[in-house]
């Protein structure tokens, strides 16, 4: 009796245990979902492609995931204009009042063409992944400072591999015997650069080595009018073929276990490619045969036995195949099994191999970034068992369910998609003020917003855009996802997802089975268990305004200044100062600052001891590097060529505005080069103690431009000395930096880049032993002589006076959207009227009655016009309405 009673006791401080660790780990959960709320932003653009010297006009909604209530965590979002070199060109901050704000990006003329990026976060998203800012893919076409058409192509000619370009004038003419400057940064190598020379055809081949993987390829040259064109192209790697990918459902194939497995096929441009799917056994008997969708993406069930070999191959329409293997059946293991298009339940089994039965509780959480919604426990009695998720209260958009042990070890994850209309969307309706319209004509529009009786809120905040299709390229659908797509789906899946709307196409009726394929197959585990029970705290708050904040320090020294009083006073308003100290690291910061952008600021410090001796050492902005784009399949080349007639309609209408006064077009000014002799460079008044121009090299100040930073502009200029981390090193001696010498007074090292770079004169290097022996112990590692303009750095921009002046990145202000007044005299009025973006109204609010309205112009041109609605309610429902328009000649 006692080792049963025993046995009973045992199993009873188990169960408690177990009961005890799931109640902790769900209070985790919770304690980790009220530290990370995930932010969303979306973009609502006016249109999808553009055209240099035009306007990217934007709706920015950051809300809170996963209900999507506007969110009022963040003040400040950042938006970004990256460059198809992966380059930040364009970055401003702009405010957000209640999870909304708007913002625009002006198009230079001189922009080189290809695929751009919109980047956008706030300081508080920095806390996740960078994969999770919002990004979208912008073609951007050049027909005002750029009149050449490309076509790129890889070749094989014999058994080289060449990367071949074509380039002619708008008009068709081939640039013959045209001198081209190349710049090749290969994925696997250091830059390459040279000179090709065009054809009679006007083309240019480009030989790639047996070794490339795939990079960029840069080219300047001058076109027949003698414009300096810069172009940009991606070059994929020559040996990528059509590809197969496997995806079991729980990660693993488990022998005779049914397995829903997925398959995607990529083309070497990582893109879907539908196709025929067969599945042999090494005896070629077939197990499985089907057929992908449109992207490449289906999935079958398969029942394996360990030890064999499986292979997969996709037939495509074109007669040419391609095979693999499918991974190895294990022996021992689970499969998670969700079927989640039943109406009210997402039904979920577990299946385990007998070894695995152990009687033992097995818990199934379904949750979203550490929010539970449904937690529920079973014994593992037998080799299948199932769990009911009800739907009533899922968020819809992508949740997580994970089977966990009883000693909360994860052992099945599946990411799911979940869709409730009625919680989700609100519907939009629009009526107009006629049934047809013709050009020049007004259109006034009334959107309605249907509420359910039960909403106690009827706050809509909505964008609109109308847009003339015949004068966009619907090939560019495929770089559109909708507020639906982004904030339900495209923001959960870090990888790429093709056609996103492709999904949403009927909002009422969504393809929920090729939704279940797209999380079995680029689904993947969302965060780390160990994350969520992690007690690390976020290192970025959320940004309630803008921060200037910085160090004090002693003159020249590295110690800092604590209790030092730092005031912060606006050029635009000096009666608007304020206060503050330093802390104990002599640092110093003004927060939730509301400027606009350009504003100048003094910056002045008091040390309790030192007085105004104080350097005042400002912070760098810290922005997250440009990430390659998890978007790359859409990042495409040629794309004037794949865009002229949206380039042509674009000359067109630039040139109409141009002529109205509207804009000015941008001149780009050719590279002058102008040589002059100079005795001595080295300043007059020189602290050298060998005298002015004694060195082993000088640099004046017509020599020191074009660059962010003093060090910037030393670095690779000065003989003999590296710099690391800013810090100058003679190559003579490594050990330790050269010294630094400012208008004879003696600076640390990595003060070198404090210093203002157009207050400097000359720049002296001292490095042999005959130069440098007169600073004695000084001058063993080389020394740098500074001489300013004025002679005197002390009174300079570097001065130790206890005063900066500073213009920090401050809020864009808005400019205002361009709208044709028919009804009124206006002496801005278009001669012709080609505008592709007809009405653009970012700043749409529902009224209690759910109303609001709007009003715009045609153009001179008839055809059908889009308008395009999109927002968010006060209670998180999502609006996207499509309304076509038929606009007919007068």
């Amino acid at each position: 009796m006692y080792p049963k009673l025993l046995l009973l006791v045992n199993s009873l401080l188990f169960a408690l245990l177990a009961s005890a660790q799931i109640d902790q780990t769900l209070q985790k959960l919770d304690t980790y979902h009220s530290q990370h709320i995930k932010e969303k932003i979306y973009l609502h653009l006016d249109k999808n492609d553009y055209s240099a010297g035009e306007t990217i006009w934007f709706k920015l909604y950051c809300s809170t995931a996963p209900f999507n209530y506007l969110s009022n965590m963040s003040k400040i979002a950042n938006v970004e204009l990256i460059s198809p070199t992966n380059k930040i060109i364009k970055s401003i901050k702009i405010p957000i009042t209640l999870g909304l704000s708007i913002g625009d990006f002006n198009l230079p003329d001189t922009l080189e063409e290809g695929s751009y990026r919109v980047r956008s976060f706030t300081r508080w998203m920095q806390n996740d992944s960078i994969a999770n800012f919002y990004e979208r893919v912008i073609p951007i076409t050049n027909g005002r400072s750029d009149n050449i058409i490309t076509k790129s192509e890889l070749v094989k000619n014999g058994t080289e591999n060449m990367f071949q370009i074509n380039l002619k004038t708008i008009q068709g003419a081939p640039l013959i015997n045209n001198s081209i400057n190349y710049t090749l940064q290969p994925n696997n190598n250091k830059e390459k650069s040279g000179r090709l020379k065009s054809n009679d055809n006007g083309t240019i081949a480009l030989e790639l080595k047996d070794d490339f993987k795939g990079g960029t390829l840069s080219l300047q040259f001058l076109s027949l009018d003698k414009r300096r064109i810069l172009k940009t192209f991606i070059i994929p790697d020559p040996k990528s073929q059509n590809s197969i990918q496997i995806f079991p459902e729980s990660g693993e194939l488990v022998s005779n276990i049914l397995c829903k497995t997925g398959f995607k096929i990529l083309t070497p441009a990582g893109l879907g490619k539908k196709a025929k799917i067969t599945v042999v056994e090494e005896n070629q008997t077939t197990i499985a045969d089907f057929e992908t969708n449109s992207l490449g993406m289906g999935s079958i069930p398969l029942i394996l036995q360990v030890g064999k070999k499986y292979v997969a191959t996709a037939l495509f329409e074109d007669g040419s195949s391609t095979s693999t293997t499918l991974p190895p059946v294990l022996g021992s293991g689970y499969v998670l099994t969700v079927n989640s298009g039943l109406k009210d339940k997402i039904a979920a089994q577990l299946s385990a191999t007998a070894d695995l039965v152990n009687g033992r509780d097995i818990y199934l959480v379904a949750q979203y970034n550490g929010l539970v919604f449904h937690a529920a426990k079973q014994k593992l009695n037998g080799t299948d068992i199932l769990f009911n998720i009800p739907k009533k209260n899922l968020p819809s958009g992508v949740l997580q369910l994970s089977i966990l042990t009883d000693q909360m070890v994860p052992i099945a994850e599946r990411l799911v998609f979940n869709y409730n209309t009625t919680s989700t969307l609100l519907p939009v309706s629009v009526a107009l003020n006629k049934s047809s319209f013709t050009t020049r004509d007004k259109v006034m529009a009334d959107l309605s917003v249907k509420y359910d009786d039960s909403d106690t809120s009827r706050f809509a905040a909505l964008s609109a855009s109308v847009v003339n299709l015949s004068k966009v390229d619907s090939t560019t659908d495929r770089y559109y996802s909708s507020i639906v797509s982004e904030l339900l789906l495209k923001s959960d899946l870090r990888g790429f997802i093709e056609r996103p709307n492709y999904y949403f196409e009927d909002l009422t009726n969504i393809k929920l089975t090729e939704l279940d394929n797209l999380m079995l197959i680029q689904g993947w585990r969302k965060l780390d268990w160990k994350n969520y029970t992690s007690t690390s705290t976020t290192s970025f708050l959320p940004e309630k305004g803008l921060t200037i904040a910085g160090t004090i320090k002693k003159t020249a020294r590295k110690a800092v200044v604590p209790n030092a009083k730092v005031t912060l006073i606006p050029t635009s308003n000096m009666l608007l100062s304020v206060d503050t100290l330093t802390d104990n690291n002599g640092r110093f910061s003004f927060d939730e600052l509301l400027f606009a952008d350009s504003v100048k600021f003094i910056v002045t410090g008091d040390g309790p001891k030192e007085k105004k001796r104080v350097d005042i050492v400002i912070d760098n902005a810290l922005t997250p590097p440009p990430n390659p784009s998890k978007d790359q399949p859409l990042l495409v080349n040629d794309i004037n060529t794949t865009l002229l007639t949206q380039l042509k309609n674009s000359q067109q209408f630039l040139g109409e505005l141009e002529a109205a006064g509207i804009i000015q077009k941008s001149i780009r000014l050719e590279e002058v080069q102008v040589n002059r002799v100079r005795t001595n460079k080295a300043d007059k008044n020189s602290r050298n103690l060998n005298g002015p121009g004694n060195a082993d090299q000088v640099i004046s100040a017509d020599e020191l431009s074009g660059c962010a930073t003093f060090a910037q502009c030393l670095n690779g200029r000065l003989n003999g000395v590296i710099f690391r981390n800013g810090i100058p090193y003679s190559t003579r001696s490594m050990n330790s930096p050269m010294q630094v010498v400012l208008d004879g007074m003696y600076i640390e090292p990595e003060q070198i880049d404090m210093i203002n770079t157009a207050d400097i004169a000359s720049v002296e290097v001292l490095r042999s032993i005959g130069n440098t022996a007169i600073y004695g112990m000084y001058g063993g590692s080389g020394v740098i002589v500074i001489t300013s303009k004025s002679g005197d750095a002390i009174a300079s921009s570097y001065t130790p006076t206890g005063i900066v002046t500073i213009t920090p990145k401050g809020l864009y202000v808005n400019r205002t959207f361009f709208k044709p007044q028919y009804d009124a005299t206006n002496e801005k009025d278009l001669r012709r009227d080609l505008r592709t973006t007809i009405a653009w109204e970012p700043n749409l609010i529902t009224q209690k009655e759910g109303k609001t309205h709007f009003e715009f112009f045609t153009s001179d041109e008839p055809g059908t016009y889009k308008l395009t609605v999109e927002g968010i309610s006060m209670d998180g429902k999502i609006a996207h309405l499509e309304y076509l328009i038929e606009v007919k000649p007068q």
